[in-house]
């Protein structure tokens, strides 16, 4: 018994001296070509492996090794696929009799890794596992292949990586790399947190996969994930599916306040232009490693918040987005240019280069639904609108559009693929209410009725002002039940008609006054009118007005890119309300000026030289003959002349330049 236990304590004893100096007593450099050799076979490419290499069995088994590299695969750019600085293993010996792998510490410093895919798919990470085609399982297989792995102390200490897609044109950097990973068993959740440098961006990973034993039985697995790269912020609680590549499911959010720095970071640089500044995105996902669609969404972007279901494909040159969207408004004004501004009246076009840079960012397909969009100082109700844009052209077809009470159609077309930009578009619209139509667009509320506007127009320019020089086009407008107001045109005729029963120049001018007050208004029934656009000249041959007391036709032009008006009114004003019997008063207007400054009146030159010339010239060479005035015998030309200037005068209640001074030049419609 004795002698038994002597040989018990012997060998405990000579198993120890192995454990404390076999490490010490193998050259374990010796076997460096072997392991080499051995991990070069594995893998389908050389490793090399520096000369410090050691093992230790106490106090744990151990392995540290220094320089390791893995070769890159012939055609491929660059020596090598993955090079570690150091790398420590400790392994716990026991299990693996029993075909597990329980790692108590595995730590890679300064690794780097460059993965790429070349232009025809081809990857430079398959190695010779995944290239050889698995065998048929045979009796007892199983049980000659890994159980379990368990890892203890796992990290990555200031590691490097570097994707490159040569298909895509894209490339992804890591730098910094500090990462922590825990495993307890295959069939238990990986945990890997950790910091990095994401194209520069300070980045931070917490995600938790159950479970590996499954994805690599090809079986479902599940994966959460909170992510923070730059500003951005990203969490994820999916399904995973690898069996016939890798496919995904479930809940995500993304908030991205800085959206260009996302998208830089995504290998996209989005054009420095109006809008794209911030995206918020929630939802149930699906997809793969080059699209998604997102059902239940809810996403923010820039100024409009939608709800309804997003697809999105960044496998091409630009991503695309497509869906079903409604939204409580669509405020489009971020991706338009500025509206010029003016302190009073119209604003002047601007000649700034207008920036349309953003249709090239983003290739879209949306059928939106929306209770208001905003366009600059347009505002428009509830409509519908498919909105699609290719390659920097836009097209919003509105076959459904509310606008200023009215409802109707509409299309518009903003092309910016070429150097200069062209636009195209036609709106129809019903039960129109003019004058707040009017307060946003010509900038005053002097319009009142309820009717249609037609237009259709076709224009190019990178300029406000430019656009407005090439539009042309046609378009019409009919108003019902308005009026015009700050003028009462009948009250006008009706002064100017009083010439033919005398001429008192006080009482006309008191006249005129009043019919152009504030408070004053022509009311009408009917007012239309259709048009033709020419390089931004408005051509109207038929102007139509009806009211009470009052008919009226006209013809004129409106130079947009001027902003000036020239319009020739021809009125007719009645002393009955319906123009049956009473008195009936005619005399022509002249409506000019600028669109911030219009003007309205009589058009008394035309008046001077039509039938009452012959009234104001007997009324004002009597007033002349009692001032022993003879010019009028020696000059009649002369004479002519001043009656016509002296009529404007006296029409409008201006004072006679004195004598001595030369007079002025007036225009006649002030």
């Amino acid at each position: 018994m004795n002698r038994i236990l002597f040989i018990i304590v012997a060998v405990i004893a000579v198993i120890l001296a192995v454990i404390l100096f076999l490490p010490g007593l193998i050259p374990v450099g010796a076997f460096k070509g072997q392991i080499e050799a051995k991990a070069s076979e594995a893998l389908g490419r050389e490793v090399t492996i520096g000369d410090n290499l050691s093992f230790r069995v106490f106090p744990r088994t151990a392995f540290h090794v220094e320089s390791l590299e893995i070769a890159n695969a012939e055609g491929f750019e660059g020596d090598y696929l993955a090079r570690v600085g150091e790398a420590d293993i400790g392994v716990k010996l026991i299990p693996l009799f029993s075909k597990s792998v329980e790692i108590d510490r595995f730590v890679l410093t300064r690794p780097d890794i460059r993965l790429v895919r070349a232009r025809d798919g081809s990857v430079n990470w398959n190695l010779a596992a995944s290239e050889t085609a698995p065998a048929e399982e045979t009796p007892g297989q199983d049980d000659e292949q890994l159980r379990d792995l368990k890892l203890g102390d796992v990290r990555i200490v200031d590691g490097s990586a570097r994707y490159e897609d040569a298909a895509a044109g894209t490339s992804y950097t890591m730098e910094d790399i500090d990462l922590s990973v825990v495993l307890n068993s295959l069939s238990e959740p990986l945990e890997a947190n950790g910091t990095m440098q994401f194209q520069g961006a300070p980045t931070s990973v917490d995600l938790v996969l159950t479970s590996l034993a499954s994805l690599m039985r090809e079986e479902p697995g599940n994966l959460k994930l909170d992510l923070k790269i730059g500003e951005t912020t990203a969490g994820a609680d999916l399904d995973i599916v690898t069996k016939d590549g890798v496919r995904y499911s479930g809940p995500i959010s993304l908030d991205a306040p800085d959206l260009p720095a996302l998208a830089a970071l995504a290998g996209t640089e989005l054009a420095d232009a109006p809008g794209f500044d911030n995206l918020s995105v929630k939802g149930d996902v699906e997809g793969s490693d080059a699209q998604m669609r997102l059902d239940n969404a809810a996403i923010v972007f820039d100024e409009i918040d939608a709800q309804g279901s997003l697809s999105l494909n960044w496998a091409g040159v630009r991503p695309k987005a497509s869906g079903v969207l409604s939204t409580e408004k669509l405020d489009l004004r971020p991706y338009m240019p500025p509206p010029a501004e003016s302190p009073e009246g119209f604003p002047a076009w601007s000649e700034e280069p207008m920036d349309l840079a953003s249709l090239n960012n983003i290739d879209a397909d949306f059928d939106i639904s929306t209770n208001a969009i905003y366009v600059n100082d347009l505002e428009f109700g509830e409509s519908r609108l498919k909105l699609t844009i290719d390659a920097g052209r836009m097209t919003a077809e509105i076959p459904e559009l509310a606008m200023y009470g009215g409802q109707g159609s509409g299309r518009l077309v903003v092309n910016a693929r070429g150097a200069t930009p062209s636009f195209a578009g036609n709106f129809d619209v019903d039960a129109l209410k003019a004058q707040p139509f009017a307060k946003d667009v010509l900038k005053n509320d002097n319009l009142l009725g309820i009717g249609a506007f037609k237009l259709n127009f076709t224009a190019s320019g990178a300029s406000q002002a430019a656009i407005m020089r090439s539009v042309s086009g046609s378009g019409g407008f009919d108003l019902a039940d308005g009026a015009i107001k700050g003028v009462n045109i009948a009250g006008l005729v009706r002064a100017a008609g009083e010439l033919t029963q005398g001429f008192n120049p006080a009482a006309l001018q008191s006249a005129i006054a009043e019919a152009r007050g504030p408070t004053q208004q022509t009311d009408f029934s009917e007012f239309l009118s259709d048009f033709s656009i020419t390089n931004g000249l408005i051509d109207a041959p038929t102007i139509s007005l009806t009211g009470p007391y009052l008919t009226m036709n006209g013809q004129g032009t409106v130079n947009l890119a001027e902003q000036t008006i020239n319009l020739s009114l021809s009125p007719r004003a009645t002393s009955t309300i319906d123009g049956q019997g009473g008195r009936a008063f005619s005399a022509p207007v002249k409506i000019g000026g600028t669109f911030s400054k219009p003007t309205i009146g009589i058009d008394a030159e035309s008046l001077v030289r039509s039938g009452l010339q012959n009234t104001l010239q007997n009324v004002l060479n009597k007033d002349k003959t009692q001032n022993g005035d003879a010019a009028a015998e020696e000059n009649p030309e002369a004479v002519e002349e001043t009656l016509i200037r002296e009529g404007l005068g006296a029409l409008f209640g201006r004072k006679k330049q004195p004598a001595e001074e030369e007079p002025k030049e007036e225009d006649p419609q002030q």
